[in-house]
């Protein structure tokens, strides 16, 4: 087993790259990591080239938008994983999106994420994630052919068993149910799986789902 690339680096020494189709995230993300100070930065609007880049010159993070055409984050983190692809596919990957499902953050994290950051996103949010892959000790163990984190699996079947996202994300007609507002708490919700704390009895009452709710609400799907 292998820790993340990242691990054990200071924040300014990180040589990041990022990955995203959609210039006006793009130019956010790019405008928030250089007001960091940080060694490298590399902006790619298309997954495939970057993924050329990477492998003769890999990074100390990759930051990827899940939904990019035509090759997407999920196939990007999927081919980065592959045994075949060390010392790759141990390079820490953050999943960007403002479209969070439960379907879609439980599929990031069973093929390798290392996060999920939902837009739209802090400075401060975007650097304590960063630093908290520096010192993040877990690491990769080998699942049919491809890597993900120590621990992930079990966190995702406990989120099952609880059903905890079903319940999480805030009614939509709250009064604080602006977009950075529910996405802050769909963040909190996302670092809870990252490290096992998905307990259902600390959920706050205002973001339980509203009452007389269908039994298949989700509060995950923003629109």
């Amino acid at each position: 087993m292998t820790a993340n690339l990242a691990y054990g680096m200071a924040l300014e020494a990180l040589d990041i790259v990022l990955v995203d189709d959609n210039r006006g995230t793009q130019s956010v993300l790019r405008s928030i990591i250089a007001q960091m100070h940080i060694k490298r930065l590399r902006v790619y609007e298309s997954a495939e080239t970057a993924l050329q880049d990477i492998v003769n010159d890999p990074p100390s993070v990759l930051i990827a938008e899940w939904r990019m055409k035509p090759m997407s984050g999920y196939r990007l983190l999927r081919a980065l994983r592959d045994r075949s692809m060390t010392p790759l596919c141990f390079l820490p990957v953050l999943v960007v999106t403002a479209v969070p499902t439960v379907t879609m953050v439980d599929k990031a994290f069973s093929i390798g994420a290392n996060n999920v950051l939902i837009m739209p996103l802090s400075p401060l949010a975007l650097r304590e994630r960063l630093q908290w892959l520096c010192t993040d000790p877990r690491e990769f163990i080998l699942k049919r052919g491809r890597y993900v984190l120590d621990g992930i699996e079990e966190a995702l079947e406990q989120r099952i068993r609880g059903n905890v996202f079903g319940t999480m994300l805030e009614h939509r007609h709250a009064a604080d149910s602006t977009l950075a507002r529910r996405a802050e708490q769909a963040q909190d919700l996302v670092d809870r799986i990252v490290s096992g704390d998905v307990d259902p009895e600390e959920i706050p009452l205002e973001i339980l789902p509203p009452e007389g709710a269908p039994a298949n609400w989700n509060g995950w799907t923003m629109k």
